[in-house]
């Protein structure tokens, strides 16, 4: 499978590049690009099966690219690579038909290898495995088609036009489940469902499935012989009750099921497969419900991203800031809001958390763990658990921070964080604190290894940095906010502990 990589950042392709013996793996890294033009050029020149594509780069962004990938007939699988806080933008660019995507600062070896796999497996070629197999492979590739919005082979299934629901189901507590068949073949699970869902299904007329995921199956039914919606309606119900109580009397298995509405034309199926994963995505927030149906959103989707890409923004910045309260209220914002509006979906609120843990402790160590979340399948629970992880985190670098110091160089650098855009002196720490300036002086040194006025520079310019960022401020508006009363001395202090000018860094992270 050939490979290309697109990020402006050359670290970025470089690890990538670096992360995996791709020969052994069977894949190739046909080029990198540095920008979307010379993306686009790329592909038309070394036809790549999948592009590994960043979403922020100069002359074109990502969404531009896949947008003339389209345009253009390119038909590479694209992998979107993007920040944890670009979620708007994310989500912009698997409407465009991005097949995937990875937070670039929790991206590890197993992540990249397990995606480009499953791009890899529907890239192959069926095999000849005996006629009935091929059949269903035939089949089954027919059904992810016409899922994808590709309905020319409908005709070749049992299904037919009018009274068409899509129906999607998981198994409740798969990790678990899996471990039953720990030491036989990893495919007994699947297989047996296979099996059932074939004798099932082979009374039926008019119904099709097909197995998408490890644990997703799609079931598609028509009734078109009947003139009514409702009786079509009750024949669905009737299969869904058919399905999971067999199912659980031959495995032992919970299920949850989400159900489309009905639509009359081979033209709808890929909204109806949107609609049934929308309603199925609403077990992760009620959890003790085992069949949803899709109802349209209270709210427009652009305006809940927007408001839920704020929040993200507000807690990251937040934490850079290391103030913690106001972390801990934006988070329970950002939880609230994704209850009541349910529209993250069970994997993006895991990538959320998996980012904020991320800006917690070091990269070496995060990449290291997924932890025990990523089998966690109800958002009560994910919550509870990313929140014992937070404090655990937070507790230790707020001691770490603060380790061997005295309680007065704890509460002068308590006051420095707060207090960092105001005037502040020895004499009106000394009078803050009822010390001597000199010995104020002396003993953070000691204890800190720095002077007291290069911890206070320190704060002002990562602040600065910060609110840099945003252009609605002058560079001598930030100065100011900071805590400096001169925009010269402003950038000579900038300059000294970031390496560059306020405005070549703005430049820079604009």
């Amino acid at each position: 499978m050939r490979i290309l990589i697109v990020d402006d950042e050359p670290l970025v392709r470089i690890g990538i590049k670096s992360a995996i013996d791709w020969e052994a793996e069977g894949m190739e890294i046909v080029g990198e690009a540095g920008d979307g033009e010379e993306a686009v050029r790329l592909m038309l020149e070394r036809k790549p099966d999948v592009v590994m594509l960043d979403i922020k780069m100069p002359k074109k962004d990502g969404l531009d690219v896949l947008a003339e990938m389209k345009e253009k007939g390119i038909t590479a699988k694209a992998i979107i690579l993007s920040s944890f806080d670009d979620f708007m933008h994310v989500k912009e660019a698997m409407k465009l038909g991005a097949v995937d995507y990875f937070h670039k600062p929790g991206m590890n070896e197993q992540e990249i290898k397990k995606a480009l796999k499953h791009v890899k497996e529907n890239l192959n070629p069926i095999q000849q495995t005996g006629a009935a197999e091929l059949n269903h492979r035939v089949k089954a590739a027919t059904l992810e088609d016409m899922l994808s919005g590709a309905v020319d082979g409908a005709l070749e299934t049992k299904l037919k036009e009018n009274n068409i629901f899509i129906v999607l189901f998981t198994v409740k507590k798969y990790t678990a489940v899996v471990k039953r068949y720990t030491g036989q073949n990893t495919a007994i699970l699947p297989n047996t469902i296979a099996n059932i869902l074939f004798e099932l299904l082979s009374k039926e007329k008019e119904s099709e499935f097909v197995q998408l995921e490890d644990n997703l199956y799609t079931i598609c039914v028509s009734h078109s012989e009947s003139k009514s919606v409702q009786a079509a309606f009750s024949h669905v119900n009737d299969l869904v009750y058919t399905i999971s109580s067999s199912l659980k009397r031959f495995l032992n298995i919970e299920t949850v099921f989400g159900v489309s509405r009905v639509f009359h034309s081979f033209g709808g199926f890929k909204q109806a497969a949107g609609e049934a994963k929308q309603a199925l995505e609403q077990r992760f927030y009620h959890p003790n419900d085992p069949l949803f149906y899709y109802e349209p959103r209270k709210i427009e989707e652009e305006q809940a991203m927007e408001r839920i890409n704020d929040l993200i923004v507000l807690m990251k910045n937040r934490l850079k800031a290391e103030k913690y309260d106001e972390f801990a209220v934006h988070l329970a914002q950002w939880e609230q809001y994704v209850q009541d509006t349910e529209f993250m979906s069970e994997r993006d609120v895991k990538k959320i958390y998996e980012g904020l843990l991320f800006m917690m402790q070091d990269g070496e160590e995060y990449l290291e763990g997924g932890g025990d979340a990523e089998h966690i399948e109800e958002f009560n629970e994910l919550s509870a658990y990313y929140h014992a992880v937070f404090n655990e985190k937070l507790t230790a670098r707020i001691a770490g921070k603060n380790k061997d110091y005295s309680p007065l160089t704890r509460n002068i650098i308590q006051f420095i964080d707060k207090h960092y855009n105001e005037n502040i002196s020895l004499k009106m720490l000394g009078e803050q604190f009822h010390a001597s300036p000199n010995y104020i002086s002396r003993l953070f040194k000691q204890e800190t290894e720095r002077g007291l006025f290069d911890y206070i520079n320190e704060v002002r310019i990562h602040n600065a940095k910060e609110l840099l960022k945003d252009y609605k401020y002058k560079i001598y508006e930030v100065a100011e906010m900071v805590g400096y009363n001169s925009q010269a001395h402003f950038a000579i202090v900038f300059h000294k502990y970031a390496g560059v000018s306020p405005k070549e860094y703005r430049k820079e992270k604009g």
